[in-house]
């Protein structure tokens, strides 16, 4: 694997990074202050960081009371190298790439001709080029990998339910291909990474991110950490078992995720539906799409009420596309919940359903490559 001894950072590297990423542009006194080191051991390790070309200054801060020099304010270097996020849904391979700083550079989405995790890595190895620099210093610096599944606390993958995984190791796989580090993580969690950077971390120190789509799925921080369970299973509410009749149980994602709403109004109405179609139908009172939408919102809400008394979280984000073609299914879930206590968890839809997973791996992955918890990108295209 490419070793890069400049990514070896020291404590008080890593702390003085730490404070850049969260609080671009900064300037060194600042730093000072946040990290409560004296300005000499700061202007120290700023001068060793911007020779490794990791930090460079950013323009001037405001003069002093006293009208002494401008302050000079530092940021991360996002030409310093770049990151992979991939994510491999049910039907497609999802490329992001990204600055260090994490701006976006580019995405594309390529659809999988066969539902297996060989077909996804093969789009994997002919579309991304490890040894293109993209004009950085050092190229690319890792991969993450966002699955719709189960990974272990060793990055095995313990379950695949939309692809076929066969005796594939992914991690190994990458790492050969790529040679950086690579990160594998559940798309919840990545998600639920993304959010709590948005929120500076230790303004909300615990939240879930619910996604609603094939499956249903949370990602989920308390007290500031990502929280996987013992074999990181923890979230996976849609293998919860609900009763359906007499004795017979079914998993709750088999009867209210986006894709059991669609599959149930398609059979009935005997016609192909995309999202942008049941939100007309329902625009316009369609008796049918509305029934199965209160159906929909009544089982949601349901859920969404037991998981949060179960973990408290200060918010919940909801990833969920015909939430976004329908605002007013949040709405009633919303007034429903309320209706069910009156100290209900603030839920609202995620702040990006488009890239929040990618988002997340890159975040995930600057966070592993740099050995710095918590720390936040600028994701601005």
């Amino acid at each position: 694997m490419k070793q890069m001894q400049h990514l070896a950072f020291t404590a008080n590297e890593q702390m003085v990074l730490k404070a850049i990423f969260n609080h671009k542009p900064i300037s060194m006194t600042e730093i000072a202050r946040l990290t409560e080191t004296n300005k000499a051991t700061i202007s120290g390790v700023v001068n060793g960081l911007k020779t490794q070309g990791v930090v460079r200054e950013a323009g001037q801060g405001e003069s002093t009371k006293k009208g002494g020099r401008k302050t000079i304010l530092l940021e991360i270097n996002p030409d310093f190298g770049y990151t992979v996020s991939l994510d491999f849904t049910y039907d497609s391979v999802d490329i992001m790439i990204n600055a260090f700083s994490g701006k976006m550079m580019a995405y594309r989405s390529y659809p999988l001709s066969e539902k297996t995790m060989a077909c996804a890595l093969s789009i994997v190895e002919t579309e991304l080029d490890p040894h293109d620099q993209r004009d950085t210093q050092h190229g690319l610096l890792g991969v993450a990998v966002s699955i719709h599944g189960i990974v272990n606390q060793d990055q095995s993958i313990r379950t695949l339910p939309f692809l076929e995984l066969g005796s594939i190791s992914v991690t190994d796989r990458l790492e050969q291909y790529a040679q950086v580090p690579v990160l594998i993580e559940n798309e919840a969690n990545l998600a639920a990474l993304y959010e709590h950077a948005l929120r500076n971390h230790t303004c909300t120190g615990s939240l879930a991110t619910l996604s609603i789509h094939k499956g249903i799925g949370a990602g989920l921080i308390l007290n500031n950490q990502l929280y996987r369970g013992a074999d990181g299973s923890a979230g996976e509410i849609g293998q919860s078992l609900v009763r359906v009749s007499g004795t017979h149980y079914d998993k709750i994602e088999n009867i209210c995720s986006q894709d059991a709403l669609i599959s149930c109004l398609s059979d009935r109405l005997d016609e192909s539906l995309a999202l942008e179609t049941i939100a007309t139908y329902y625009k316009s009172q369609h008796p049918i799409v509305c029934e199965e939408i209160e159906h929909f919102i009544s089982r949601i809400t349901v859920l969404i009420h037991n998981f949060s008394i179960q973990l408290n979280p200060a918010h919940i984000f909801i990833n969920c596309p015909i939430m976004n073609e329908i605002p007013d299914i949040l709405i009633q879930i919303q007034e429903r919940l309320h209706a069910y206590s009156h100290y209900a968890t603030m839920i609202r839809l995620t702040s990006n359903v488009r890239y929040a997973t990618l988002f997340g791996g890159a975040l995930g992955i600057t966070q592993r490559i740099l050995d710095i918890d918590n720390i936040k990108l600028d994701f601005s295209s």
